[in-house]
């Protein structure tokens, strides 16, 4: 299996500073709204990069934070956090759906494509128990609880697509976990863990059999893993630890940004990490 040799470099800072937003999009064509603006209060800003700069756009309907988002720059959504419901983008303005998952959490993970389509997974609940292993599915019109994850957590890293998702990390309710599921559709299956347990990591890649876990603390750490749909491996550190930050992009070309960072509560620091060619074992007969 190819094993990227990507790097970390500088993008442009965001104008807002935040940790616990919801994310989308690509590399060169992000999304992130709302989110913990210190002093850890939830904001409506919305803005969306280009591959080097940030933009301020349309605010969300309702100021959150701990939220989830998944989608594109054009068609997205931003599901759960300290605003239970689910608002949806369509390139110029946020809608509020009216349709509420089904089970009220925050700090959960999420995958999806579009506005229509997604995945929102773990995280914590107002009621019993705290620590949530439940999933639900979004078509668009209303959230469908399927099956659960195997392992109740927070704080987890998520990414992929409604039929095709990766769970990694987070906070179980003691320590922290490197535990990996995989969602095909489905059903959530245990697969080979992560080489670093932590909490708040980021995640981003577009199936369940590629992709990256970003950062996360305690301490705060810059460390990246790359799935190859068997093993993690670690490739280049981010410059800057953080965790509870936006990740987005795909496995060839991945964007970090916010984050809370030793010694603050939210950041306006982007990374890019980009893969220019894979390293792969090439046999001539």
């Amino acid at each position: 299996q190819p094993v990227p040799g990507g790097t970390w470099s500088s993008g442009g800072d965001m104008g807002t500073t935040r940790a616990q937003a919801s994310s989308a999009g690509t590399q060169t064509a992000a999304l992130v709204a709302g989110g913990a603006a210190p002093p850890s209060t939830g904001t409506v800003n919305s803005e969306e990069y280009n591959g080097s700069a940030w933009a301020e756009g349309n605010n969300l309907n309702n100021a959150v934070r701990l939220e989830c988002g998944r989608g594109t720059q054009t068609s997205a959504l931003s599901m759960g956090g300290s605003y239970s419901g689910t608002e949806s983008y369509n390139g110029t303005s946020w809608t509020e759906t009216g349709h509420a998952p089904n089970t009220a959490r925050k700090q959960a993970g999420a995958g999806g494509t579009s506005n229509t389509s997604g995945i929102f997974f773990g995280g914590e609940n107002p009621s019993s128990p705290y620590i949530a292993a439940t999933t639900e599915v979004y078509n668009g019109s209303s959230w469908t609880e399927v099956n659960d994850l195997n392992t109740a957590r927070t704080q987890i890293s998520g990414s992929g697509t409604a039929t095709s998702a990766i769970a990694a990390a987070g906070h179980p309710g003691s320590g922290y976990s490197a535990d990996v599921e995989l969602w095909d559709g489905t059903s959530w299956t245990e697969t080979t863990n992560l080489n670093t347990a932590l909490e708040g990591r980021m995640g981003f890649g577009t199936n369940n059999t590629t992709g990256f876990v970003v950062g996360g603390r305690s301490p705060y750490q810059g460390i990246t893993e790359h799935w190859n749909g068997s093993t993690w491996t670690e490739v280049a550190d981010m410059a800057t630890g953080r965790y509870n930050a936006s990740g987005m992009g795909s496995p060839s070309a991945g964007l970090i940004a916010g984050g809370s960072t030793s010694g603050t509560t939210g950041s306006v620091t982007t990374e890019e990490f980009t893969v220019p060619e894979a390293n792969s074992t090439i046999t001539v007969s």
